[in-house]
């Protein structure tokens, strides 16, 4: 819908004739078609629950009034809306430390919006309320400003609960901002600095309310952005940090003074290799300084620089193949293929065998089945992305081994940022993740916000006029529910089936939610569905689906890596012989989330999350 600010110039029989204020134009129209405005002061209302007149234009009217006078920060109730002004003359007079200071023992309220206020309550109340633990949900469209929201909080944070000692412990978990930028950020469409995972940090703070540690909890890597990115978009920014930021040595002693990035697939897809006002060079020394702050050695961080070199020449290999469409690796390939096995420390025969070969395993005995092309360009792309995805989780489990101090904890204050609602031309599984996750977030504001304070007014004996509201569970249910084959579980079980498609998989899920009033099946294109979201209708494009949520690598890659002589290679791909020796001796294996499918795993840590939120 439109809104247009007017004024009244007449009534007569119910309708209203109004002339609006920017173009003039008179109109004449039904009378409860109107909402009145709000006479706004110059500066507008920090807090829009004192409006007059509270519905959606009357919000949105207020937000712009402000924004117009530099005014970022608006309140509603207890929520601080932040509307993101991509000019940093704007943004620095607001985030200087003086500024931070006088936040501190300033209840929410008492001095301009701004979130320092959010993360000054939230640190009041672990420390007044019996070191009860607290979360701050931040959430909005992708661009919108939520990654360097959480850092602001945290630097509040870290600021105000420093002292002694702890400033180490602070500077540690601060330095994790960089290093998960680097590695799990990428430029999008919609953002130079888009977070393409999701968060949860619970900072720690201890008996003095001093901080003490912290424990990062990740959803979700967009590992298909390693293969893959979109026109105007780049993969993640921690691939060009090393290619514009290596020194001459160091990049040839990596393989990578021979190929330009232009010749590079991981980045020469998109069009787009640079961001105006990034220098990716001097990030790169911003990484390494951050793994270095989280007690990284010289020789591991030698390693990752030397495993992320090898994504990229992996994905250099391409293929030849014979009149029985039995591929090897081409060659002219040859040496990128003994570059990248000499970075990650396997040999070079091995990783070849496994990229062209598959092993069956059958009842008496193991075959040994030649892939074409295509096949082996898959497995390469596989690997890439297996590689990228667990040296990621290796990084946060390496921050956790460094930064989590639970004998010290006694409270935490929990900042989620997470992946906001998505909608481009051609949206997956991804998008398909993270709208369910943006789809939860809203259940919980609904109950959080809407419901809480009902039932509060209610208990009071306050007369008051219900608030309407859509309740989302319908929506959930089609995405999650189990009983109803909502889309997750349905897709599950496509991916069990030896001979299902993504084809098949959307066939089923036009004829399971046919009639769900949240579900929506194009006619012309009979791989597409679409999901009736809070924030908006969004068809999703079903191919590739099935290996997406399977995310699987196969054992023979699996198990060339588990031979490599790097450390941190090893520590990526540790070695499943305990499981192999359950499976000879007929005990059932545990299922362990590598066992899971990637939609059940993010149910389950979605599910997670949401209790975690609820109890503080």
């Amino acid at each position: 819908l439109l809104y247009e600010e007017a004024r009244v110039l007449s009534r007569a029989d119910g309708a209203v004739t109004l002339e609006t204020l920017e173009s003039g134009e008179v109109r004449t129209l039904p009378a409860e078609q109107l909402l009145y405005a709000n006479e706004l002061p110059e500066e507008g209302v920090e807090d829009m629950t004192r409006l007059n007149y509270l519905h959606e234009p009357a919000l949105l009217a207020n937000l712009r009034h402000r924004f117009a006078r530099d005014h970022v920060y608006t309140y509603t109730g207890k929520i601080c809306i932040a509307v993101n002004p991509f000019n940093w003359q704007v943004s620095k007079p607001l985030y200087v430390e003086s500024l931070l200071r006088t936040y501190r023992r300033q209840a929410l309220g008492e001095l301009p919006p701004h979130v320092y206020a959010i993360a000054e309550d939230a640190y009041q109340r672990i420390a007044d309320d019996g070191g009860s633990n607290q979360s701050v949900l931040v959430s909005g469209e992708s661009g919108a400003g939520k990654t360097e929201s959480v850092k602001i909080m945290m630097q509040y944070l870290a600021v105000v609960s420093m002292s002694g000692s702890q400033n180490r412990v602070a500077s540690q978990v601060m330095a994790t901002n960089p290093l998960l930028e680097a590695f799990g950020n990428a430029r999008t469409s919609r953002n130079n600095n888009s977070s393409r995972f999701g968060k949860f940090i619970e900072i720690q703070f201890d008996s003095q309310r001093r901080m003490s540690g912290a424990r990062i909890h990740i959803y979700l890597l967009e590992k298909s952005r390693v293969v893959q990115q979109a026109s105007g978009e780049r993969n993640y920014h921690v691939f060009y940090q090393l290619l514009r930021g290596l020194s001459a040595e160091d990049c040839a002693a990596s393989y990578l003074d021979v190929l330009e990035m232009e010749q590079l697939r991981l980045v020469n897809q998109s069009g787009c290799t640079t961001i105006d006002g990034v220098d990716d060079g001097a990030d790169l020394q911003k990484t390494r300084e951050a793994m270095a702050a989280i007690d990284m050695g010289e020789e591991e961080r030698h390693q990752v620089l030397r495993t992320l070199a090898a994504v990229l020449l992996l994905a250099q290999l391409e293929f030849d193949q014979d009149g029985e469409e039995h591929s090897s690796v081409a060659g002219a390939a040859q040496p990128l293929l003994e570059q990248a096995a000499e970075l990650v420390a396997i040999e070079p025969a091995d990783l070849s065998h496994a990229l062209c070969t598959r092993r069956l395993v059958t009842r008496d005995d193991v075959v040994t089945v030649p892939l074409n092309r295509e096949q082996s360009g898959d497995s390469r792309d596989a690997l890439a992305k297996a590689l990228y995805g667990k040296l990621f989780s290796w990084l946060v489990e390496r921050c956790n081994e460094k930064l989590v101090d639970d004998s010290a904890s006694t409270a935490f204050v929990g900042i989620l940022d997470i992946f906001g609602f998505e909608q481009f031309q051609t949206n997956s599984f991804e998008q398909l993740c993270i709208n369910y996750a943006n789809e939860r977030l809203q259940q919980q504001f609904n109950w959080d916000i809407f419901k809480a304070e009902q039932a509060e007014y209610e208990a009071e004996g306050i007369e008051w006029q219900a608030i309407e509201f859509v309740d989302n569970q319908e929506c959930l249910d089609l995405i999650d529910k189990k009983s109803s084959m909502g889309l997750l579980h349905l897709l599950d079980e496509e991916c069990k089936i030896q001979r299902g498609t993504d084809e098949k998989f959307a066939q089923k899920a036009r004829q399971t939610h046919a009639e769900h009033k949240d579900f929506d099946a194009p006619k012309g294109d009979q791989l597409t569905f679409a999901v009736k979201h809070y924030a908006g209708c969004v068809a999703y494009l079903c191919s590739g689906f099935r290996e997406k949520n399977k995310d699987t690598l196969h054992q023979d890659l699996a198990a060339v890596m588990q031979q490599s002589q790097a450390e941190v290679v090893l520590a990526l791909f540790p070695s499943e012989a305990p499981e192999r020796e359950s499976k000879r001796a007929g005990k059932p294996k545990a299922k362990g989330s590598d066992t899971m499918t990637v939609g059940s795993q993010f149910m389950t840590q979605l599910s997670s999350l949401m209790r975690t939120i609820n109890a503080t």
